[in-house]
């Protein structure tokens, strides 16, 4: 059965209606969705744990994205997309546990028409095996390990070897660049590590991601 989802205006304000998912992104209509980070501690220092997207999946098939993540069904609260983590991880995760980074919107074409988005960002930090994962396979291809000093370089425009482990358990290192990722133009990754690191020196990790949204077509970085 098709995902319904909450209409919001462009401000994020709910509308009152909703939609399936298909006639959302046909339409280009604003909705929400959920996004977790997971950074661990290893001999390396800190990192970024990425998914890569199912082959199948019908957006961005097989390229890096937030670790979990997913759209907010109607009528869900913000951290009922906790849920995401388990399904494509199989991780339970305590909302307590949660840093919250704020809210970004995005804007941008997508094969079934266009993707106009209020993702509610969120981090944990929380020291986990890979190869201990449950992925869903209908949804996550496999999840990679990122040092955040590698995101630094991606952003630099280098390739970078990141760790990666597939549905299986098997582990593999694969050469990664900024154009393995689903397209941004905000430097969503680089802010997230950003933000890492802020979280882990005591500070304060929180970063609006709310900009204005910026239409571009696929590939726009």
């Amino acid at each position: 059965m098709e995902e319904e989802l909450d209409i919001l205006d462009s401000t994020g304000a709910a509308t009152g209606e909703s939609a399936p998912k298909s006639e959302v992104h046909r339409l280009g209509l604003y909705h929400r969705c959920f996004h977790c980070w997971i950074s661990g501690t290893g001999s390396g220092g800190p990192y970024l744990l990425v998914q890569r997207r199912a082959r199948g999946k019908e957006n961005w098939p097989g390229m890096l994205d937030a670790t979990a993540a997913g759209h907010l069904q109607s009528g869900e609260e913000t951290l009922d997309g906790l849920r995401e983590v388990e399904e494509e991880l199989g991780l339970r995760v305590e909302p307590r546990h949660l840093i919250r980074l704020g809210t970004r919107e995005i804007d941008q074409e997508i094969p079934a028409g266009r993707d106009r988005e209020f993702q509610e960002v969120f981090l944990l930090l929380e020291t986990v095996d890979p190869s201990a994962f449950r992925l869903q396979r209908e949804e996550v291809l496999s999840v990679a390990r990122l040092d955040l000093d590698a995101v630094e370089r991606l952003h630099g425009g280098e390739a970078v070897t990141a760790e990666e482990w597939s549905a299986a358990g098997e582990r593999r290192e694969a050469e990664v660049g900024l154009g393995d990722f689903v397209p941004n133009d905000d430097r969503y990754l680089l802010r997230v590590a950003r933000a890492v690191r802020a979280a882990r020196a005591g500070g304060a990790a929180a970063e609006s991601f709310r900009e204005p949204p910026t239409p571009g077509p696929p590939g726009t970085r």
